[in-house]
């Protein structure tokens, strides 16, 4: 082989070398840069530059920066941008299966949760119907644990105290037709509109991972704290598919390890944060803390789970699964 075709070649592998070296991914989630959320996100892009030896670097969008919740669902599988880390109830769109979760305790504790992540049933109404929409499913063991909270701004004691109160959801169905259910009057806006929201009345309440609370400043404006578990969510480390396809097989174990590890720090960090931070916004904030009874609600929605099923609006026969792996 000539000296000047060796060169070339030298230079072609060299060339691809650097190309493959170059890959920037955009990312972003809806949760400021200093909570848990924002902190396991940057992990997680920290872990990829590390798992790739640079090869792969992250740029991690915070605070809806890249747009609404929604917005980037359809963004990532539009390839406008390549990774979104959201909670699961946003891809309930792609998944009509999906929406079971999305009901107000459908699920029953971290636990049952925690059994159905592990189980064919998550992979069947999660992984295969976001696949097929065009997202590789990277991680969804990001747990918003250790429980879920409503704050606002007049206290609620009791379910009783939620018929009429203006509470704060997303453009979701589920939680629509939940809370409905429950007496609320329920007003939806963009989760980084809540804080004006709270503090002009345009809304009385929202419901929040406790883990989020402090860092959204909810609490400054919003004095009342009480633990619900009416839902229990995760966090999904979503990727465009055909950008995903694209990387090699390394890259993609890589990316799939990164995710797995940043949500399970994650979990711990947010276990760690959670008494904490209450303790913070008590002496910060002033605010009051209670546990309520949720039996009541629990009940209720048995009954309206059966009418979505013979409504159509959720399929019949998932929620009775999620009720086999207690």
């Amino acid at each position: 082989m000539k000296a000047f075709q060796i060169l070339g070649l030298v230079c072609l592998t060299t060339a691809v070398a650097s190309a493959d070296a170059a890959v920037t991914l955009k990312a972003g989630h809806i949760s400021p840069k200093p909570s848990a959320e924002g902190v396991a996100a940057d992990r997680f892009a920290e872990l990829v530059k590390e798992k790739t030896k640079g090869e792969i670097s992250v740029e991690m969008y915070p605070s809806e920066q890249l747009g609404k919740a929604t917005a980037m669902v359809d963004s990532t599988i539009l390839g406008n941008q390549d990774i979104y880390i959201g909670g699961s109830p946003e891809f309930e769109k792609l998944s009509p299966a999906l929406k079971v979760f999305g009901i107000n305790y459908a699920v029953d504790s971290k636990e049952h949760m925690s059994k159905i992540l592990k189980s064919p049933l998550w992979k069947e109404v999660n992984d295969a119907p976001l696949d097929k929409a065009g997202l590789t499913v990277l991680a969804s063991n990001w747990e918003r644990t250790p429980y879920r909270v409503l704050v606002s701004t007049k206290p609620v004691r009791s379910f009783a105290d939620v018929n009429g109160l203006k509470l704060r959801i997303p453009p979701i169905d589920t939680w629509r037709r939940s809370w409905q259910a429950l007496g609320a009057q329920v007003v939806v806006l963009p989760w980084t509109d809540v804080y004006l929201g709270l503090k002009q009345g345009t809304v009385d309440a929202v419901t929040s991972p406790i883990s989020l609370l402090y860092s959204m400043k909810f609490t400054e404006v919003a004095k009342h704290v009480a633990r619900i578990d009416e839902l229990w969510i995760v966090l999904e480390v979503v990727m465009n598919k055909k950008k995903f396809q694209s990387l090699n097989p390394r890259h993609q174990k890589a990316l799939y390890e990164a995710a797995e590890q940043a949500g399970r720090e994650f979990m711990k960090m947010t276990e760690t944060l959670a008494d904490q931070e209450l303790q913070r916004m008590k002496k910060e904030h002033g605010i009051t803390y209670t546990e309520i009874d949720t039996g009541p609600a629990r009940a209720k929605m048995v009954s309206v789970i059966r009418e979505l099923e013979k409504q159509g609006a959720v399929p019949a026969g998932v929620y009775d699964r999620l009720q086999q792996l207690k």
